[in-house]
């Protein structure tokens, strides 16, 4: 997994590749730890995600619920199907905001 953050403007901007797994989520997180994310609104690029694991779906529910603390918000880009279903059978598109 490849994933590059840029924080411009209040928002979090993060483009992720490949696979969020098990070891690719704790990598991003260590990423967005050493980076910051408080008070941000956090921008997914999800064009070049393959796949998400469930380790990957705590991540995003993780950032989720810190964005709606901060009533900030968090969006996700560019899903493609088989990541869109997964989102879907999670339960995930009824609280995540998925364009």
């Amino acid at each position: 997994m490849e994933s590059t953050l840029r924080n411009e403007n209040g928002t979090l901007f993060i483009a992720v590749s490949g696979r969020l797994d098990t070891v690719t989520s704790m990598d991003l997180q260590n990423k967005l730890n050493e980076n910051g994310y408080a008070n941000v609104d956090i921008d997914f690029d999800f064009k070049d995600v393959e796949y998400i694991s469930s380790a990957g779906l705590r991540l995003v529910l993780a950032l989720q619920k810190q964005v709606m603390e901060t009533e900030n918000k968090l969006v996700i880009r560019n899903v493609n199907k088989v990541v869109h279903e997964i989102f879907s059978v999670a339960g995930f598109t009824k609280t995540l905001t998925i364009v």
